[in-house]
C-alpha cells in the first residue's frame, strides 16, 4: 500500500510496541514528533489542511472510551474507535467536519481496545462489533495488523461478530487465515465505476475493491455489500444495473451476508465544506433538500424508487438474499419493502 509522506508522533507515545512496529515498516518516513496530535495542522487554512494532511497519518493515544455503542443500534453493538479519519478523501464524507485535524490517526494504546472488547463480550449473550465507521477498518492494516489480532481474540466465541467495513483493498492479513471463522465480515462499500473515479478520491475503484471481495469469498469468507451512498446522476440507472449485474455474477450469493442500501445524506456543516473544497461537486447539483433530521437527502419518493429498482435487480439473482436499508426512516422502510 501507498506509504505516508510524513509521520507525526505523539511524545508520549513513542515506546509503545505498536509504535516501534509501524516506524519498521515506515522506513525512510519523515517523522515529527508533537505534543497533541489534535494540533497539527492548525497552522494551514482548513483547505489547505484538508487537502493536504490526508497524506500524512499520525501515532497517538485515544483517552476516553474506545467502543460506543450509538443509541440506534441494538444492545451488545459497537463502534471500535481505535482508529480516526480516513486516508481516502470521499467528497461525500462526514469526517471531512467531523474532526478539527485532517490527519489520520492510529491510536496505538491497542490493548486498551482489547480489553475493552472483552469486556463486553462478557456482558452480553451476543456482541457485534463494527469496525470501521470514523476510519476505514483495513486502510491501515498492513502497518497494524490489527484484523489478526481482532481474528485471535473472536475465532472461539461464535456469539460475537466482527464487521470490517472498508474501500480498501488491503486484504493480505485475511487471506493469510486458513478457514477463517464464520463471525469474521469484510464489508465493502460499492459505488459505480464512474463515482468511484470520480467522487471517492484516492480510493481503490469499484473493480478493485469486488477483486478483492471476490478473494476474500474464495478463501471462505462471508462479506457484506454497502451500496451506500447512492447517488443519483444523469445516467445512474445503466451506472447501477451493471454494478449489481458485477457484484452479483462475480460474487457467490450464498457468501454474502447481507446487501446495505442508502442514499446520499448529507450534513449542513458538510454541504458547506464541499463547497468549499468540491466547488464543482456532482453532489451539489443534484436535487438534495433538508430533511426532517436537518440533512440534505433526496426527495422520499426518489429515494423509494430507487431503492426499489435496485432491490429488484438483485433479486433477479437471488431472492433470498437480506437487503437492508442503511439509516432511514420507518415509513421508507415500509414503502420499499411492501
Amino acid at each position: 500500500m501507498q506509504k505516508p509522506d510524513k509521520l507525526y508522533i505523539e511524545n508520549n507515545v513513542v515506546d509503545f510496541e505498536l509504535t516501534k512496529k509501524i516506524i519498521g515498516r515506515l522506513d525512510s518516513v519523515d517523522i515529527e514528533y508533537v505534543e497533541d496530535y489534535k494540533k497539527i495542522g492548525f497552522d494551514k487554512k482548513f483547505v489547505d489542511r484538508a487537502n493536504e494532511d490526508k497524506d500524512s497519518l499520525a501515532l497517538g493515544q485515544k483517552k476516553g472510551e474506545v467502543l460506543k455503542s450509538i443509541g440506534r443500534m441494538q444492545d451488545g453493538q459497537y463502534y471500535l474507535f481505535h482508529e480516526m479519519d480516513c486516508r481516502y478523501d470521499c467528497e461525500y464524507c462526514y469526517l471531512q467536519y467531523y474532526f478539527q485535524t485532517k490527519v489520520p490517526v492510529i491510536f496505538v494504546n491497542r490493548c486498551e481496545v482489547i480489553d475493552r472488547m472483552k469486556e463486553v463480550m462478557q456482558l452480553h449473550p451476543k456482541t457485534y462489533f463494527h469496525v470501521g465507521e470514523i476510519c476505514d477498518s483495513l486502510a491501515f492494516d498492513d502497518l497494524t495488523d490489527f484484523s489478526l489480532e481482532l481474528i485471535e481474540l473472536i475465532k472461539d466465541n461464535e456469539n460475537s461478530t466482527i464487521e470490517f467495513r472498508t474501500k480498501s483493498t488491503n486484504i493480505d492479513n485475511l487471506l493469510s487465515i486458513d478457514n477463517p471463522p464464520p463471525n469474521i465480515i469484510p464489508s465493502w462499500t460499492m459505488s459505480p465505476q464512474i463515482i468511484s473515479e470520480t467522487l471517492e478520491h484516492k480510493t481503490p475503484n469499484f473493480s478493485e475493491r469486488l477483486k478483492a471481495a471476490k478473494a476474500c469469498q474464495d478463501k471462505g469468507y462471508t462479506v457484506g455489500i454497502r451500496i451506500d451512498p447512492i447517488i443519483i446522476y444523469e445516467d445512474w440507472g445503466n451506472g447501477y444495473t451493471q454494478m449489481v449485474d458485477q457484484i452479483m455474477t462475480t460474487l457467490d450469493p450464498k457468501q454474502i451476508d447481507y446487501i446495505s442500501l442508502g442514499s446520499i445524506k448529507l450534513h449542513k456543516l458538510l454541504v458547506d465544506v464541499i463547497r468549499k473544497r468540491f466547488p464543482k461537486s456532482e453532489l451539489l447539483l443534484g436535487e438534495i433538500f433538508p430533511g426532517e433530521d436537518g440533512k440534505y437527502r433526496y426527495l422520499k419518493f426518489q429515494r423509494v424508487e430507487v431503492y426499489k429498482k435496485i432491490m429488484s435487480w438483485i433479486r433477479e439473482y437471488d431472492s433470498s438474499i437480506k437487503v437492508e436499508l442503511s439509516i432511514e426512516s420507518e415509513d421508507i422502510k415500509e414503502l420499499v419493502f411492501s
